[in-house]
């Protein structure tokens, strides 16, 4: 598989990464308040199985955090690379957490991050963690004092690169003044471009490497919606505004539109909806989340998908024509 700078004068990955996360669940609100949620483990060998499968392929940019699973996944991943041998880059999150209650919380205090890099570091087998990123905003910390916490950790030798993911683009400014962020990891889609040029101008700005995290918007590009569902406010995953309508229905019309374009060319829709966010200048890599080794194999072709001028107008001329 081709490679890339992960950013300006860093090592090389691989155009595809594989992301192993099993979001935990908020089914229903118990205690009367705010929703406790349910651990999701991942099946093991169905997911060590692809997580070789990709190594076999070329996939050399591997990620996961720290409460996916509640270190499940990570435990698998660690297994796995050190079994194989598996000369790769690993990226690591902190920052969510589970409270006493059971809620899942933000924590980017300098304390919590360091536990959970600890952690993160005996589940994967690596020393340092080549990538670790603080995940998602804390309102309740500052980001001078969560710099330090991340600073203390390159300075320990724990942590090769430090990032933030899902952040803004104007938190992740902030943060870089205090701790050097090489890697931003943010969702970039085909239904949320908007996002993508400040980010963009962020990263060319400050020497940074961006990698696409949810290139298929939570499923909304790969079929698994057709417009009419409803959704529990308290759902945690599609609380989004692409779920919200009118914009849900647009979506799931451009996608089913997208399939027929991308059938024209032997393709599926998947797999042209992450050759067109690697096609987007500055990309560094375009993480994949696979339910399975089937749905990975029939991904992976996306890294050598040459989308042209003429697919790019017609993407977009849908996408005008869906209002989206």
């Amino acid at each position: 598989m081709k490679t890339r700078e992960l950013f300006p004068g860093g090592p090389q990955v691989s155009l595809l990464g594989l992301r192993l996360v099993a979001p935990p669940m908020a089914p229903w609100p118990r205690f009367g308040e705010s929703c406790l949620y349910e651990v999701r483990r991942l099946s093991e060998e169905p997911t060590a199985a692809m997580v070789r499968a990709a190594a076999a392929a070329g996939v050399t940019l591997f990620d996961s955090d720290w409460a996916s699973g509640n270190g499940h996944a990570e435990e698998i991943l660690g297994r796995v690379l050190r079994a194989g041998g598996v000369n790769c880059l690993v990226s690591a999150k902190g920052g969510p957490r589970f409270d006493f209650a059971g809620r899942l919380i933000h924590d980017n205090s300098r304390s919590n991050l360091m536990n959970q890099c600890e952690d993160s570091r005996q589940r994967l087998g690596r020393d340092p963690i080549d990538i670790f990123s603080v995940q998602g905003l804390d309102d309740g910390v500052e980001l001078k004092l969560t710099a330090r916490g991340l600073n203390d950790l390159v300075h320990g030798g724990r942590v090769r690169v430090l990032g933030v993911a899902d952040f803004t683009p104007e938190s992740a400014e902030e943060i870089h003044r205090y701790a050097p962020i090489q890697v931003i990891q943010t969702p970039i889609s085909l239904l949320d471009r908007a996002s993508l040029n400040p980010w963009l101008s962020l990263c060319r700005k400050h020497h940074m490497g961006l990698v696409a995290s949810d290139p298929l918007a939570k499923g909304l590009l790969s079929g698994t919606f057709h417009g009419g569902e409803t959704f529990p406010e308290i759902d945690p995953q599609r609380a989004g505004p692409l779920f919200q309508p009118p914009r849900f229905e647009r979506a799931a019309r451009f996608s089913a539109s997208l399939a027929q374009v991308a059938s024209a060319r032997g393709l599926t829709r998947e797999v042209m909806a992450l050759a067109w966010v690697l096609t987007q200048p500055g990309v560094s890599s375009v993480l994949m989340e696979p339910r399975d080794e089937h749905e990975l194999r029939s991904w992976l072709g996306a890294a050598a998908v040459e989308l042209t001028g003429a697919d790019m107008q017609l993407i977009d001329r849908l996408l005008q024509e869906h209002g989206l």
